[in-house]
């Protein structure tokens, strides 16, 4: 009997105990109606980049200057695709020339913060990154910013021109203090979607 009562006493409380803590618990928040902060989505100055996602074949020519004396051409690739989001255009360059294989990596973006273009460069024959910040001039885009390269301090101008859907260039411009000089020109053509296979 004692027994039986402590069991039922024991039950009971646990029971009051259950519910109080139910009774404790927030209830749940209502809904107040108002809308998710909307995501932000690419500017329409990212329209200009997206002319060069695809891939391409690129002629280069080097102009002579004191890293190559002679000048010289070279061969490669190109592929560009838009980055997360599609707030930047991520590319990707492989290429031959007389100073031998090469790589490139590049990221390029419209930032609306300082209105500006902004780039970052970093390939197989310079550490480091080049950092520059372009414009629109009419119907070409101008980046310029500042590198070391073999011990001296650059100022560097890359303008791209002459877009057609199947063309662009890249002229790269160079001043170590006795004024600017073109060091480089890239013809990039778009290659040809292979035939589907029937």
């Amino acid at each position: 009997m004692t027994k039986t009562i402590c069991l039922t006493t024991l039950l009971a409380a646990g029971f009051l105990c259950s519910g109080a803590l139910a009774q404790d618990k927030p209830a749940a928040k209502k809904s107040t109606g108002a809308p998710a902060m909307a995501m932000p989505k690419p500017g329409p100055e990212m329209k200009e980049l997206r002319g060069m996602i695809g891939s391409w074949t690129t002629e280069e020519t080097y102009e002579p200057s004191p890293f190559m004396a002679s000048g010289g051409t070279g061969t490669g690739t190109n592929t560009a695709r838009l980055g997360p989001g599609g707030f930047t255009i991520l590319m990707d360059q492989r290429s031959k020339s007389s100073m031998g294989p090469f790589s490139g990596h590049g990221v390029m973006t419209w930032d609306p913060n300082t209105k500006a273009y902004r780039s970052v460069w970093a390939d197989s024959m310079s550490p480091g990154l080049v950092t520059e910040t372009g414009k629109k001039e009419g119907d070409t885009l101008v980046f310029t910013g500042e590198t070391m390269m073999m011990g001296k301090k650059l100022s560097v101008k890359d303008v791209i021109s002459d877009f057609t859907p199947t063309s662009y260039t890249l002229t790269s411009f160079m001043n170590d203090g006795s004024g600017e000089k073109k060091s480089m020109t890239i013809k990039f053509t778009k290659q040809e979607a292979a035939p589907a296979k029937k």
